[in-house]
């Protein structure tokens, strides 16, 4: 069998009791995905939170699409791996539902090599993995991707960067 693909990703949605997708971000083997959503949410709809921390970071133009396009253009993403790929995110509870929804609605149903369960970043065998996991997130948005934090993309990045230097000394 093939190795599994991890790829981190990560959403920013309107508000935490009636979330809608505002963008969403994928990295890892060595490629990244990163849409904004055109037709899910307005302004009217967003947290001051998010109005304040999310908006303003959107990158706009070439990275918009519509929720179909989105739902064609990331399983065709996730197919090109050509093996089977795992989702892991630090907030599967928020996240996951998302990719749940792309998918089990889209026209075009699942991508055939994901994993259709989401791995938990915030599990760790002991207090050193999570302590360097801790670390690495901290130093990730002070040196890396400063200013940046609650771009979906720039928070996959940094989800990634810190769960493998948590785990680095862990046997896979």
């Amino acid at each position: 069998m093939s190795d599994v693909i991890k790829i981190y990703f990560d959403t920013e949605f309107t508000d935490m009791t009636k979330p809608a997708l505002i963008s969403i971000g994928f990295v890892g083997g060595g490629k990244e995905f990163y849409a904004e959503l055109t037709d899910t949410w307005d302004e009217s709809m967003c947290s001051m939170f998010v109005i304040a921390n999310v908006l303003p970071l959107l990158d706009g133009k070439d990275r918009e699409m519509g929720i179909y396009d989105l739902r064609s253009k990331l399983k065709e993403w996730i197919e090109s791996f050509g093996q089977p790929v795992q989702l892991l995110s630090d907030a599967p509870t928020y996240d996951w539902p998302f990719i749940e929804l792309l998918f089990n609605f889209g026209v075009h149903g699942w991508p055939d090599n994901l994993i259709r369960k989401c791995e938990n970043t915030q599990i760790f065998e002991n207090d050193n993995e999570r302590f360097r996991y801790n670390n690495a997130y901290q130093s990730f948005w002070q040196s890396v991707a400063a200013g940046k934090q609650h771009h979906a993309l720039w928070d996959a990045c940094c989800i990634q960067y810190a769960h493998r230097y948590g785990l680095r000394k862990r046997t896979l």
